[in-house]
């Protein structure tokens, strides 16, 4: 991920709402079919956030070289999903997070439990924690 200059605040570093944007980008790079059809056509489900959790743990500042951005799926519900991340290069841990989203049917809002390949493409990243500040 490439910090942008319009992400750092007065105190020189990436405001925290930045990093959100980070985590949604990262997360729909790994998983650009969630809520479309191949032919870019809505389904009829759709992922909803409904919580984020985040540990900020070292400050990060503009930079040219870009951040990683790592991915993975601790849980899978049946409707619901967590997604974990950490932001890092070779020096530091930056952020770590998880953000749960919730499968909804279109029409009626109402949860939707997953199908067998929705599942299993979630399946392919598995991982545990991280472990989050605990309050």
């Amino acid at each position: 991920m490439q910090v942008r200059w319009s992400d750092v605040d007065l105190f020189a570093h990436v405001n925290n709402a930045a990093y959100l944007r980070y985590l949604d980008d990262a997360r729909f790079a790994l998983f650009p079919s969630m809520g479309v059809d191949p032919a870019g056509r809505p389904t009829d489900s759709m992922l909803v956030v409904v919580k984020h959790e985040i540990d900020y743990l070292a400050p990060l500042a503009f930079r040219p070289e870009p951040v990683s951005v790592e991915v993975w799926v601790p849980r899978i519900g049946r409707s619901s999903v967590d997604f974990a991340y950490e932001i890092v290069d070779e020096r530091a841990v930056y952020l770590r997070a998880r953000s749960r989203m919730v499968q909804l049917d279109r029409m009626t809002l109402a949860p939707r439990a997953f199908s067998d390949q929705e599942r299993a493409v979630f399946e392919r990243y598995p991982g545990a924690g991280p472990e989050l500040h605990a309050w």
